[in-house]
């Protein structure tokens, strides 16, 4: 990850927010709770952990990796959160209301960021050694896990009611 390609991937992570809302669009509160096994989240469950994971995940962990030199990045245990924070009671708007601040914060704390900052090293707990390059990276590896997850999740659905 250089500057170069900074801004194509900053797009990218921008316009998650809009690609979720497309994607919930037209379905009702037990649609969006509605689990294939209790394994799996629900499209509300994968809102929820993007919102915790954004918030007190990449974001954090892109403010530390600018401002200090090597730190230790907390892991964040997502299954965890789903369970304690009850994610399948919660209310959609508020949650992904909250996911798209933190992306702003999260997007607009890198947009200057030149190849040294990008180069910025630290440790993420568990996974080893990163880059704040390497961690936008992830970040957008992570969106499209679970936008796949709930773009199947919605196909699912839609053919439950036909």
């Amino acid at each position: 990850m250089n500057a170069a390609a900074l801004p194509s991937l900053l797009s990218e992570l921008k316009k998650t927010p809009i690609t979720l809302a497309r994607l919930f669009d037209g379905l009702t509160v037990e649609d969006l709770a509605w689990k294939p096994s209790p394994a799996e989240f629900s499209i509300l469950e994968n809102v929820c952990h993007l919102r915790d994971i954004e918030e007190e995940g990449y974001l954090v962990r892109v403010r530390m990796l600018r401002a200090e030199a090597h730190p230790l990045l907390p892991d964040i245990d997502g299954d965890r959160l789903a369970v304690e924070r009850r994610y399948n009671e919660q209310p959609l708007q508020p949650a992904y209301d909250r996911f798209v601040r933190a992306r702003k914060f999260a997007t607009k704390a890198v947009a200057d960021a030149t190849d040294a900052d990008l180069a910025r090293p630290g440790t993420l707990e568990k996974a080893g050694p990163v880059t704040l390059g390497s961690l936008l990276e992830m970040m957008r590896g992570h969106d499209a896990e679970h936008l796949q997850a709930i773009r199947s999740l919605r196909e699912r659905i839609l053919a439950r009611r036909a």
